[in-house]
């Protein structure tokens, strides 16, 4: 009489198998997240590229400053402009107007527009680091 099923020593190595592979797959799986929303920081920090530029041909060739017309140039960002390590969007929770980004800004996009409004300066910040991309007038 044969009996069917499974031993318990077939069992064991197809649990095995399955913890080897998970303990390759789940940390790389980890970086390619971690990636992902570095690049979803570059990304917006583009789009605040973008705005600015529109807000300085709407203004005469002047870009925003820390004055009233950063204001204006917030019009110009679209409303799914996300933070992408919290997913709150807005200013002060995705975009900043300060003079220098800091690490602990996690996700945030920092803008700094020089006071003779001549100039600027777009940096963004990942997990635990400013990340190595900075935008000014005529980068890409």
């Amino acid at each position: 009489m044969k009996k069917k099923g499974f031993t318990l020593i077939e069992l064991m190595v197809v649990v095995v198998i399955i913890g080897i592979l998970a303990a390759i797959a789940i940390p790389n799986f980890v970086k390619v997240i971690a990636r992902a929303k570095e690049s979803s920081v570059k990304a917006n920090m583009h789009t605040l590229q973008v705005a600015v530029e529109t807000a300085n041909v709407d203004s005469n060739g002047v870009y925003p400053t820390t004055s009233a017309n950063w204001e204006s140039a917030g019009s110009y960002i679209p409303q799914n402009f996300r933070n992408p390590y919290n997913q709150q969007s807005g200013i002060t929770k995705a975009y900043v107007n300060q003079s220098d980004a800091a690490a602990t800004d996690t996700g945030k996009v920092d803008y700094n527009g020089l006071s003779s409004g001549a100039n600027y300066r777009i940096t963004g910040s990942g997990q635990a680091k400013i990340l190595n991309l900075t935008l000014m007038p005529g980068t890409t």
